[in-house]
């Protein structure tokens, strides 16, 4: 299931509350407190996944700087013995950038979490 799929926007829950209110009982009428308390909640949620969200991006521009550092450097890629020399960095949108690294049997490109050791 993917995140737009799973999610609730504003207009949702506007959509279901107006239903609820359609839907009460003239003589128990929804109340105010726990409308409030509901809207407090749905406001907390939509800031943590702003916080999220922006918390991804720089998790991103922080991976994107580290690949940027090892450019020339000698590195180990996790499972292998053998050295090799980041030559490329390739940023793709949304995804975590590649790095291409030059070794004796020739490049592959790996994830910076691929990297076991820098020299």
């Amino acid at each position: 299931m993917t995140d737009a799929a799973s999610s609730v926007n504003q207009a949702d829950y506007m959509k279901l509350f107006m239903q609820e209110l359609t839907y009460q009982d003239p003589l128990k009428p929804v109340d105010n407190r726990e409308f409030m308390a509901q809207m407090a909640q749905f406001s907390a949620l939509q800031q943590a996944q702003m916080t999220n969200d922006a918390l991804s991006q720089l998790l991103g521009m922080a991976s994107g700087n580290q690949s940027l550092m090892l450019l020339g450097k000698s590195v180990k890629i996790e499972g292998g013995s053998e050295l090799g020399i980041v030559k490329e960095i390739e940023f793709g949108r949304g995804e975590p950038p590649k790095l291409k690294i030059s070794t004796n049997g020739g490049s592959v490109l790996k994830e910076l979490g691929d990297i076991t050791e820098v020299q």
